[in-house]
């Protein structure tokens, strides 16, 4: 016997499968998320290599001034004043790009500032960044003194490493950022 009701029973159709486009509204809002993101970082790690490209340039100058200094160093007079004359101009125009802040007073030098600042007030500057080591090695005084007299006592090699060390050091030091002010309480 055959019950009539099964007769009439049709096969279980499946429902159709959800389709993949349009997506649902909160898979647009996640690929908008993921855009933003990707356009936020891509400006950002582009500014970022535009701020550390003079920091890179300025510390190959001064590579090449403190060899050109070493090949002169025993064969001019005006070695040691050279040296000198260049690293102070390499700073200034690292600085035109840079603002730096004086650690000791809210002055903050910025990039104009820096190209009319006299030699006495950036060494007394790079002085403060290295926390006095400039002036334990090589009194501030006679670094202004070998620049402005042609006749003067000529750099160690401790105290022309010590110079270096410290012009190498500032470019590379967080002090020196530009566009920001460093060494602010914000």
């Amino acid at each position: 016997m055959t019950n009539p009701a099964l007769e009439q029973l049709r096969d279980i159709h499946l429902p159709q499968a959800v389709p993949w486009w349009p997506p649902a509204p909160g898979w647009w809002l996640v690929a908008a998320l993921l855009m933003a993101l990707t356009i936020w970082l891509s400006r950002y790690f582009q500014a970022r290599y535009r701020r550390q490209y003079y920091r890179g340039e300025s510390q190959d100058l001064l590579k090449q001034i403190w060899q050109d200094y070493e090949q002169q160093a025993g064969k001019t007079s005006n070695a040691d004043r050279d040296f000198i004359e260049n690293t102070l101009a390499l700073l200034r125009r690292a600085g035109k790009t840079a603002q730096l802040s004086a650690a000791s007073n809210s002055e903050v030098l910025t990039g104009e500032h820096l190209q009319s600042i006299p030699s006495p007030a950036l060494l007394e500057a790079l002085d403060e960044h290295s926390a006095g080591k400039l002036s334990a090695a090589l009194p501030l005084q006679d670094i202004s003194e070998r620049l402005y007299r042609a006749e003067s006592k000529t750099l160690t090699t401790e105290q022309a490493q010590c110079f270096y060390a410290i012009a190498k050091n500032w470019l590379k030091s967080k002090d020196f950022k530009p566009g920001k002010q460093s060494g602010s309480d914000s």
